[in-house]
C-alpha cells in the first residue's frame, strides 16, 4: 500500500485550502441510495455529514460517509480497493486507507453474527490505487468505514476518505466494485455526482 508524503501535516495545517464545494446528486441531494436485487447488497451515500475533528477535513479530502447492507446469502468484502472516486476528467482520486477492520466475535447458529474491530489483516480490493491514511484525529480512524467479511443480515457504515476532488472537477462518479468472500466480482453499484459550489457574493 502506497503512503501519501506530508498528509498528516495537510490534515492538521490550520490554513485551509480554499472550499471546492461539495459532492451531491444531480438533483442536489446529499443522500443517494444504490441496491442490486439479484445480490441483495445495497450502497447508502451521504455527502456533506462530516462532524467529527478535524472540521476542516473535508476542505482537505473527499469525505463521504457509506451504509453498506447485505441483505442476500452470500458473505461479501468490504476492501479499500474495491472503492473508486473518478473526476468528469478521468482521474481516478485515490482511497485513503484509515486502517480500520471488524471481524466476527461472535456466531449463534443462523443468527446474523456479532462483529468487533479486527485485529489481524484485512481484504485490500481489486485496485493498488489506495493509500494509507495517518492522522492525529482519533476521528479520522475511529468514524472510518471499516474493512472485512460482511455477512448476510448485516450491515457496517462509515466514512470514506478520497484524495479530493472537488477542487479539480465539476462533477465525478463513485463507484463500489461489490465482490463476494472470495473475490469474485459480483455488481457495480455507483453514483453521478456534481460538485455544488458556494455562491459568490
Amino acid at each position: 500500500m502506497a503512503r501519501l508524503p506530508c498528509l498528516l501535516a495537510l490534515l492538521l495545517a490550520t490554513a485551509c485550502a480554499p472550499a471546492g464545494g461539495v459532492l451531491v446528486g444531480p438533483g442536489g441531494n446529499h443522500r443517494l441510495v444504490a441496491r442490486d436485487p439479484s445480490t441483495g447488497v445495497s450502497l447508502v451515500v451521504t455527502t456533506g455529514s462530516w462532524d467529527g475533528r478535524p472540521p476542516n477535513l473535508p476542505r482537505q479530502l473527499t469525505v463521504v460517509h457509506a451504509l453498506v447492507a447485505n441483505m442476500g446469502r452470500a458473505p461479501i468484502r468490504l476492501a479499500p480497493g474495491d472503492f473508486e472516486l473518478v473526476s468528469d476528467r478521468g482521474f481516478a482520486r485515490a482511497v485513503l486507507d484509515a486502517g480500520g477492520s471488524f471481524s466476527v466475535a461472535q456466531q449463534d447458529g443462523d443468527a446474523p453474527p456479532r462483529y468487533s474491530e479486527g485485529r489481524g489483516g484485512y481484504p485490500l480490493g481489486a485496485s493498488p490505487n489506495v493509500v494509507s491514511l495517518n492522522s492525529d484525529s482519533r476521528d479520522v480512524h475511529a468514524l472510518a468505514l471499516p474493512w472485512g467479511v460482511l455477512y448476510p443480515g448485516t450491515d457496517m457504515r462509515g466514512f470514506l476518505y478520497f484524495e479530493q476532488v472537488e477542487t479539480i472537477s465539476n462533477s465525478a462518479r463513485l463507484v463500489w466494485h461489490v465482490h463476494d468472500a472470495s473475490g469474485r466480482h459480483l455488481v457495480d453499484l455507483g453514483f453521478d455526482l456534481v460538485v455544488a459550489r458556494p455562491k459568490r457574493p
